[in-house]
């Protein structure tokens, strides 16, 4: 009986695993990093795409909010995109950042209802209760938790691939817009459970420990059993 396999969807590859046919650069002459494709373990997702995609639905109600409350005066954002820096009536005078703002809280909002009903369309899920009160942000809220409770099948669509990068894009353009994030926490001394590098950090605003080689994402309650076994010689245990 054999196990069909699948690569993620997102062209993920595991770092310094290489295909038998790899020359050791990849086509731009570079020197390859690793070329094997990592296996979509969630519908078409890989684990570590699908931890980034359930951390970011579940913090979308956040940056919504967050958004919300620095559209008066955008102050201490970073400049907006080219897209956002001239305004309509007149192409040399400067668009106010706060319009980079509310239109990426939007267009935050619009894609998740917009996957909702999508993937209803395609599926035998009822729809969701549409809020009678809270605004958009219940929505966004609603939404969000629509597609948390049924990420198991979401992750299985043929166009997860598509919905994560516009995920993420928002996600970027919002801290662009109006940055939160907090710097960097390196952890030091305790390698990758997958690549064995000593590259680990916290990101700004999360729990989840990420391998800055590998892409690897360690949930906080793992991350503590693997600091505890390390510290006790858990690479012997693991590997032996």
């Amino acid at each position: 009986m054999t196990t069909e396999t699948r690569a993620c969807i997102r062209g993920c590859s595991l770092y310094r695993q290489h295909l038998t046919d790899c020359d050791g650069f990849d086509v731009a002459g570079r020197e390859c990093r690793g070329c094997l494709p990592r296996r979509a373990e969630h519908g078409n997702l890989c684990w570590p795409c699908h931890r980034r995609f359930e951390l970011m639905l579940t913090d979308a109600p956040t940056v919504y909010r967050w958004l919300t409350g620095n559209l008066a005066s955008g102050e201490g954002a970073a400049r907006a995109r080219d897209d956002f820096e001239r305004g309509a009536s007149n192409p040399e005078t400067p668009t106010p950042l706060k319009l980079a703002i509310l239109d990426t809280r939007d267009l935050l909002a619009d894609r998740l209802h917009l996957w909702v009903e999508h993937f209803i369309e395609g599926s035998e899920v009822s729809a969701p209760k549409p809020p009678t009160e809270g605004g958009i942000l219940a929505h966004v809220e609603a939404d969000s938790a629509f597609l948390l409770r049924w990420l198991n099948s979401v992750e299985w669509c043929e166009w997860i691939g598509d919905w994560w990068d516009e995920l993420a894009e928002c996600f970027i353009d919002a801290h662009a817009h109006a940055p939160w994030r907090p710097a960097v926490r390196r952890v030091s001394g305790i390698p990758c459970p997958q690549c064995r590098e000593v590259n680990l950090m916290i990101y700004g605003g999360e729990s989840d420990v990420t391998c800055g080689s590998c892409k690897f994402l360690i949930p906080e309650k793992w991350f503590g059993l693997w600091e505890r076994a390390w510290s006790k010689g858990g690479e012997q245990e693991q590997t032996g």
